[in-house]
């Protein structure tokens, strides 16, 4: 099994175990390999997590660039990415994942990857918010970048307050707020 295989596997059993819980022992049942063969391919525990969350960071950009995203248009594919950002962190522990991202964050390779994802989320924002005004979906906007920055803030900021609530609908909170934020843009 390749690295990038054990890792994917890997980040599946993060999410479940979360990032302080989780063991070489989990992963090994997983991914078919010893709890020191594992160490001696990922060295500790911190660095099996980091690889596979940065896979993670990776796969999304990755994503990003699809086709799906650039069939996204306008108005209504502004609340489509919206469900494709819901179902990217999706996590049974989310709260435990805020927090180790937050650590993480300052990590060179981590802050690299989490700009480039903000830059790209808003791109597909400015994009769509530029579609749905010239598509008559929405009055014209003055700094069309600006407000997407606010969107990705939005966004960034629902995500981390459902890390902490029992509550797990991201999508439908995500929606109403944003519907909220473009409601005086509606013509």
């Amino acid at each position: 099994m390749s690295d990038s295989e054990v890792l994917v596997k890997a980040f599946d059993v993060i999410a479940r175990e979360g990032f302080s819980s989780f063991t070489f022992e989990h992963v090994g049942r997983v991914v078919g390999l010893s709890p020191a063969a594992l160490v001696k391919r990922f060295k500790s525990k911190h660095q099996l997590a980091l690889l596979a969350r940065n896979l993670k960071w990776e796969h999304n950009l990755g994503q990003i660039h699809s086709e799906t995203f650039k069939t996204l248009s306008g108005y209504k594919g502004i609340f489509d990415f919206l469900s494709i950002i819901s179902r990217s962190v999706n996590s049974e522990r989310l709260g435990e994942h805020a927090i180790w991202l937050g650590k993480e964050a300052c990590h060179p390779r981590s802050k690299k990857k989490v700009a480039d994802y903000f830059a790209l989320t808003r791109k597909i924002f400015t994009r769509l918010i530029n579609e749905a005004v010239t598509d008559g979906q929405l009055k014209p906007i003055d700094n069309v970048p600006e407000l997407a920055k606010t969107m990705e803030a939005l966004v960034q900021g629902a995500i981390f307050q459902f890390a902490f609530l029992s509550e797990r609908d991201i999508d439908s909170h995500l929606k109403s707020h944003l519907r909220v934020l473009l409601k005086s843009y509606i013509k």
